[in-house]
């Protein structure tokens, strides 16, 4: 059945000698796989490889059917088109990583509709905006993981300082196992939470290396409550570019 969508390409692999198996994030159908034959033939294609690189936004007709592990596409034009992450490196990174980020933690084709407007939203942001963006991945991971419903808690306190990564509970002690944060990390974390948009988020001063620490910490959560969970491929580039940049 022929079904109109938009949708968020999280990865594309070569399949044959002319073809594309795509993973695409979409709006009605959460995350999905899509068969494009001929993208890649050097001969003129009615539907372009270039609409498939990781992180374009497309709107799409495409033939669905529930109980298939693979689906087709009969149309696709660009939903948005990048003015200023194409160009930058670490806007390129922290992009890679929405897209990493979404690929490890959708890990059924059921509709998200609410992370779907909220992860176009960053995206389109993150290539617009002025303001500081290398808080987005700390902000982006946070709000995928209530939207996800396994969000951290809000609580920090004096009297309760360290939040435990296992059971997403704030303490009064440290735990008996390493999977925490100290007060300093747990101050951080709770000030991003009670950020409502990315733009609240980048008025946050933070080091470099509380960014990493933190991100690190954050996988190891997601690790806690999402089965099969991996630590991104992205993070090491993305650290790197941090450590040379003003963003």
């Amino acid at each position: 059945m022929l079904q109109k969508t938009r949708g968020i390409v999280l990865r594309a692999v070569k399949y044959g000698e002319t073809s594309l198996v795509v993973t695409i994030f979409t709006e009605e159908f959460g995350i999905q796989s899509y068969l494009v034959n001929g993208v890649r033939s050097t001969r003129s294609a009615r539907i372009k490889a270039a609409s498939f690189q990781p992180g374009m936004m497309l709107d799409m007709v495409v033939y669905h059917h529930a109980r298939k592990s693979l689906q087709r596409i009969a149309e696709v034009q660009y939903g948005y088109l990048y003015q200023r992450i194409p160009f930058d490196p670490v806007r390129t990174a922290i992009m890679l990583y929405i897209v990493e980020l979404l690929l490890r933690v959708l890990q059924h084709p059921q509709a998200f509709k609410d992370l779907y407007a909220f992860s176009e939203q960053q995206l389109r942001w993150l290539d617009r905006t002025d303001a500081g963006i290398a808080n987005l991945p700390l902000f982006f991971t946070l709000r995928v993981a209530a939207l996800l419903g396994i969000g951290l808690p809000r609580g920090f306190s004096a009297a309760m300082p360290y939040l435990d990564l296992r059971e997403g509970i704030f303490l009064s002690h440290v735990p008996a196992h390493p999977d925490y944060l100290d007060a300093a990390a747990s101050e951080i974390t709770d000030r991003l939470l009670s950020c409502q948009t990315a733009e609240d988020a980048a008025t946050l001063r933070l080091q470099q290396t509380e960014r990493r620490k933190l991100l690190l910490h954050y996988q190891d959560y997601l690790r806690w409550h999402i089965p099969g969970f991996t630590a991104l491929q992205v993070l090491p580039t993305l650290f790197q570019l941090f450590d040379t940049s003003d963003s």
